[in-house]
């Protein structure tokens, strides 16, 4: 028995397929059946129950199947660590950030980070919060910019900043000319949010009752997308801070009487390797955003 058909056993178990397995080990299915059947013989039990169209795993199996995924986690956690140590990856670091974050913050953390560790080697990564999760827990992203709250025990955090929100108006709308608005007061306007998958339509929705609004039928990608929907007069969004653009002539950003804010932190995964490098990097980035 070896670390191979231990992840052949966790991939069949989990796709309950033997194709499937097969495809995600990068293997002929021929050669996965073998090998499952050679570790079947050495335990002397059977692990899976092979119907026509389905496979089901056995009592014995669901009792291996713990270990198994511990012992390959320990694996990559000793590989992790041997890569950080070699002379080729020490001074690398990987960071990641959702989009409605990233191209507002990055260019400035990069820079403060070069400052600081002029020899280290940035690989920087724009996804979708559930993505970057993900990553992190799969030990293939050093850290994280993330909006809290990140429920996850495996992951440590560290608040860098609160992003406060304001509403978004063309310079022609009847909000435009307010310093500061309720939330009551924008009911039933065409509220313009990202799409699906987007931590900050989630958000939005949070703050924004969807009974007391109208949600428009225009789902967009990007902040700078809405942005130039808000000119255009289609509707209203909520803006994040570090966003805003006061300079913008077409662009009127009000603030909202109730300080609906995200808490932006670094997070990384708990027991890195390099731990005491996040905490220092956690400390370097903390800043307070426009207000």
């Amino acid at each position: 028995m070896n670390l191979r058909d231990l992840s052949y056993l966790v991939a069949v178990a989990e796709l309950r397929n033997f194709s499937q397995a097969a495809d995600q080990c990068s293997i002929g299915q021929p050669t996965l059946s073998t090998q499952i059947r050679k570790l079947e013989d050495y335990l002397g039990v059977d692990l899976f129950v092979r119907e026509k169209n389905s496979v089901e795993v056995t009592e014995t199996c669901q009792e291996i199947l713990p270990i198994a995924r511990r012992i390959l986690d320990d694996v990559q956690g000793i590989r992790q660590i041997a890569i950080h140590a070699s002379a080729r990856h020490r001074n690398m670091l990987s960071l990641g950030a959702f989009p409605s974050l990233a191209s507002y913050v990055l260019p400035e953390y990069v820079f403060r980070i070069k400052q600081h560790y002029p020899d280290i080697k940035l690989q920087l990564l724009e996804e979708k919060t559930n993505s970057l999760i993900e990553l992190l827990l799969g030990k293939k992203l050093d850290a994280a910019l993330l909006a809290l709250p990140v429920e996850h025990d495996s992951l440590e955090c560290r608040i860098l900043f609160e992003d406060p929100f304001t509403l978004a108006v063309g310079v022609d709308h009847p909000l435009a000319d307010l310093e500061e608005v309720d939330l009551n007061m924008v009911a039933k306007e065409n509220l313009l949010l990202l799409d699906e998958g987007h931590c900050l339509r989630d958000q939005a929705l949070k703050l924004c009752n969807p009974s007391r609004f109208v949600e428009h039928d225009f789902r967009a990608s990007s902040l700078e997308t809405l942005r130039f929907m808000v000119k255009n007069g289609v509707g209203v969004t909520l803006m994040p801070s570090v966003a805003v653009q006061p300079d913008d002539k077409d662009i009127r950003y009000i603030n909202i009487r109730q300080r609906p804010s995200r808490k932006i932190a670094l997070v990384w995964l708990r027991n890195h390797p390099r731990g005491e490098l996040m905490e220092t990097l956690a400390g370097l980035l903390a800043y307070k955003p426009l207000p």
